[in-house]
């Protein structure tokens, strides 16, 4: 298997998945569906939506309410897309066998593709 074959739809998912998680309510759905609405303090995000921050998604409750790294890290897409990127390019580079070097000349276009569709993406919503 090559790896350009593998380069576009990755670059995709991880933009579909920035867009998933921050333009859209698929915490709020989820968890009521699920009815774990307790375990992601929805009822507390909706207090917060209504009393703070009106235009706030969750991932933005999340570190202002729960400041930490990994709210950090989640609730901003230029980070989220990051890691994501290269834990994608590392499994990717690893799972065709290809040399490791790869996933240094694979990262940076990735990363910056993914954000680029990303933003684009967001300023059309």
């Amino acid at each position: 298997m090559n790896l350009a074959d593998l380069d576009i739809p990755l670059i995709c998912w991880i933009s579909f998945m920035l867009v998933v998680w921050f333009e859209s309510d698929i915490v709020t759905t989820v968890a009521t569906l699920t009815n774990t609405k307790w375990l992601f303090r929805l009822d507390e995000f909706t207090k917060y939506k209504s009393d703070v921050d009106a235009m706030s998604n969750y991932p933005n409750f999340l570190y202002s309410n729960y400041p930490s790294y990994f709210t950090k890290l989640i609730s901003c897409p230029i980070c989220l897309c990051f890691w994501s990127t290269l834990i994608t390019v590392s499994l990717l580079v690893y799972g065709t066998g290809y040399h490791q070097i790869y996933t240094l000349l694979l990262f940076p276009i990735n990363y910056v593709s993914s954000l680029f569709v990303y933003l684009v993406i967001r300023k059309l919503l």
